[in-house]
């Protein structure tokens, strides 16, 4: 899969994008519970100190129908942040109540990543030409128990993913900055997981989204042997980001290709990267990580393993 870098954003607009689902009876099981944590790490910290990304994070180009960014959640450097990845959902009449859809019934592709959302019984969408996406979900999705940070960050992950999914669709003009107003069973107010009062549109905050994601190839893909292409987004590091490619040959990890990534170009936004070894059939694994000036500590990392035949 390879997701468009830039957007070729159609002027729509809509009133409202009525599109209330009915998805089941109220579920007993709860979705992303397993293995996922109540509670931010221990040592948790700020971020690293990078050049900004910026005070919003920017919103997802068109992509290909039924490809679905659903943001999950990852720790790193201490802290957790928000990551992306694209999947083929089920369509449920719209992309906003396709992509929550997804996120509260599904666990991520890659094992580093988690999800603390529940099944929700009922889960309604509505965009107004003013970019202010309103969710209305029911009280069971927020069935997991979690600290005021790990909150906040599923809070984000909600926002971040109805987003991308208007944005991706095409569904979002270039101002205002788009909001989530999140009901619960039709009202306002209600108290998120114990410690977030949801009381009006929520913008991305763009402190939580990840310094670092590999977008091309994405966890376990299987890649035709010749040309590969390698794409993610990062944030600016004081040391640069860094890269390698490692081939798994009888047990033994043997490096094929890395170095440091050069940002944006002629196709691609500016905390774009993108590069296109040629391999051969086998088992990979791809790292990508920011550096300080001070020391090689590996920042941010996010990886990869992938098979190419």
């Amino acid at each position: 899969m390879n997701v468009p870098s830039h957007r070729q954003r159609t002027r729509v607009r809509l009133a409202l994008l009525a599109a209330v689902t009915t998805l089941g009876t109220l579920a007993a099981c709860v979705g992303g519970s397993g293995g996922s944590p109540s509670s931010m790490p221990a040592a948790s910290q700020q971020p690293p100190v990078v050049s900004s990304q910026g005070s919003t994070a920017p919103l997802e180009s068109l992509s290909a129908p039924r490809l679905s960014p659903i943001y999950w959640l990852g720790e790193r450097d201490s802290t957790v942040y928000l990551y992306r990845q694209y999947t083929q959902a089920e369509d449920q009449g719209d992309p906003v109540t396709t992509a929550i859809k997804y996120l509260t019934e599904h666990e991520p592709l890659d094992p580093d990543y988690f999800n603390l959302w529940s099944k929700a019984s009922r889960i309604g969408t509505s965009i107004s030409s003013g970019n202010v996406i309103t969710v209305d979900i029911s009280a069971d999705a927020f069935a997991r128990r979690l600290d005021a940070g790990l909150a906040q960050r599923a809070i984000q992950q909600l926002v971040y993913t109805a987003t991308a999914a208007a944005s991706a669709a095409g569904l979002l003009t270039q101002t205002p900055t788009a909001s989530v107003d999140i009901l619960v069973d039709g009202h306002s107010g209600y108290e998120a997981f114990g410690h977030v009062k949801l009381a009006g549109p929520i913008q991305r905050d763009a402190a939580l989204r990840a310094p670092i994601w590999i977008i091309d190839p994405q966890q376990d893909a299987s890649l035709t042997a010749g040309k590969a292409t390698i794409h993610g987004v990062s944030a600016t590091f004081p040391g640069g980001t860094q890269w390698v490619l490692k081939r798994d040959e009888d047990g033994k990890a043997t490096r094929v290709a890395g170095g440091k990534l050069h940002l944006g170009g002629v196709s691609r936004a500016d905390n774009e990267f993108q590069v296109t070894p040629v391999l051969e059939p086998g088992t990979y694994t791809l790292s990508v990580w920011g550096r300080s000036r001070s020391d090689s500590k590996r920042l941010s990392l996010d990886d990869k393993t992938f098979t190419v035949k």
